[in-house]
């Protein structure tokens, strides 16, 4: 596409710096946040973040043949100078986030039909895999997008943008969902985190389902407290859910009235769940039998996920498919027929091996209403002790170290506490605020996780469980400020052959 018809197309005000001649000659087909990223057809978006100016990387981009950038007004970087080195190229100044929107539209016209945002503290990878899993069910080409990265109900042709983060960057969101709807793709749920929202990686899209699953303490390190974690949430039904569409929400926790009040303001339908809930209401949850009741209808299903929150999570999923899909009484039926089906999400309570008749769980539970979530599961499910090894991320919220630690010692039988992904914080510090002032004699503490994992594997009796938290299905460790490949899977079943 020729950047003038691209220019052309925004609706914003803007400032252009350079040969204004060269413009309807330069074509662009690709658009890059990263400079390490661009190609000499990109347009480089220098977006200002918390610690760094994207601008300041034009010289770098310019090396690379990439002639066009688009930076913020606000941004003191000196376009002139820059320019007087790189005559070939063209600077544009104005509001770099709404533009880039504008011009991601211009470029991704054509997204998937039906796109559903999950957040919430906990839960939100495994509520997108059961929506692919359900609509897989009724015969929709699906897919998911988030921590776990991109999977999809039918086999694709191509290569889809990587990214580590919850919410993708929204270039790679919208390259990916593009990517998705030339694979007659039209059903996609995504994550998205309070971070998301609040970096906007989600504007421009359409999206007319929202879920929310539970709220509880997580990413202080980010946000300056939990009323403003809290409203960055919120965005999704504030500001991104269409009006008029869905919202389907967890009405058992006591953030419900305030969510609810939020959807009101803009219309939009809820779709509460739980056994508090008016639409999807629990009715009893007897081991794997659920019952609940929706339109006045009764029905039952079976699940082998195991833990109560799994089941909300599993209603969140049905209540965004239903937001989009009317389904008779007896589609219902016939479709909760696959629930008992549902495989979780990879390294969410993902058994990963046994060892002396004891089973061996990886677990991603990074936040303590996470850990106490599947502690708690773990203790209904052992029938000897339960050990739980886990650490706490550097460089993230520290207040919730050593609540993790207590949670951990008064659940568990034992508690392994080693480094997860200390990043460039010191690991023995980290340890130490977990362990607190707790004298517990439950408590091992040793630094090295894969010793960690390999001592509490050798611990194990018949009827013990373990598990293995913090990192789920991340294959890698972050130390100071380099990552180096750990895939718990392989470790822990490493140290079972080792050790048969």
């Amino acid at each position: 596409m020729n950047l003038q018809s691209i220019l052309e197309n925004i609706s914003l005000e803007f400032e252009i710096f350079g040969d204004k001649s060269l413009i309807s000659k330069i074509e662009i087909d690709d658009i890059a946040l990263d400079s390490r990223l661009v190609k000499s057809n990109s347009i480089f978006f220098g977006i200002i973040g918390k610690k760094t100016d994207g601008a300041n990387f034009l010289p770098d981009i310019a090396n690379k043949n990439c002639r066009v950038a688009i930076i913020s007004n606000k941004s003191d970087f000196d376009i002139e100078k820059f320019l007087k080195n790189h005559p070939q190229n063209i600077v544009i100044a104005g509001d770099v986030s709404q533009i880039l929107t504008q011009i991601l539209q211009l470029i991704y016209p054509n997204l998937p039909q039906n796109i559903y945002a999950v957040t919430g503290t906990n839960g939100k990878t495994s509520v997108v895999e059961y929506v692919r899993q359900i609509l897989g069910f009724l015969q929709k080409k699906s897919a998911s997008i988030g921590t776990i990265g991109i999977k999809t109900s039918h086999s694709i042709d191509g290569e889809v943008a990587k990214s580590s983060l919850t919410t993708p960057d929204i270039v790679s969101l919208y390259k990916n969902l593009a990517f998705l709807k030339q694979n007659q793709i039209d059903d996609v749920a995504i994550e998205v985190s309070s971070i998301g929202l609040e970096q906007k990686r989600i504007d421009g899209i359409k999206i007319d389902s929202g879920g929310f699953t539970n709220f509880s303490q997580d990413h202080l390190d980010y946000h300056q407290n939990m009323a403003e974690y809290f409203n960055c949430k919120m965005l999704l039904f504030s500001q991104v859910v269409s009006a008029q569409g869905s919202a389907i929400v967890n009405a058992d926790i006591k953030e419900y009235l305030s969510i609810r009040n939020i959807c009101e303001k803009r219309n939009i339908k809820i779709i509460d769940y739980g056994f508090n809930a008016k639409i999807l209401k629990i009715i009893s949850i007897n081991l794997s039998q659920i019952i609940f009741e929706y339109n006045q209808q009764q029905y039952e299903f079976s699940l082998n996920l195991k833990g109560d929150f799994q089941v909300y999570n599993v209603f969140c999923a049905l209540g965004l498919v239903l937001s989009k899909y009317e389904l008779t009484p007896m589609q219902i039926a016939e479709l909760i027929k696959n629930f008992a089906k549902l495989n979780s999400a990879q390294g969410r309570m993902q058994l990963v091996g046994e060892f002396n008749d004891a089973k061996i769980f990886i677990d991603f539970a990074h936040s303590p209403d996470a850990l106490e979530n599947v502690a708690k599961l773990a203790n209904k499910i052992k029938n000897n002790r339960l050990i739980l090894l886990f650490g706490c991320g550097g460089d993230r919220d520290k207040l919730k170290r050593p609540i993790m630690g207590k949670i951990a010692t008064q659940i568990a039988d034992i508690v392994v506490v080693t480094d997860d992904n200390p990043r460039t914080e010191n690991p023995q510090m980290i340890r130490q605020e977990i362990i607190g002032d707790n004298n517990s004699n439950k408590i091992i503490e040793i630094a090295d996780r894969k010793i960690a994992i390999e001592t509490a594997i050798s611990l194990l009796k018949k009827g013990d469980v373990l598990i293995i938290a913090g990192k789920g299905h991340e294959n890698y460790q972050i130390i100071g400020d380099k990552k180096f490949e750990f895939n718990e899977e392989k470790i822990a079943q490493d140290v079972i052959k080792k050790f048969s």
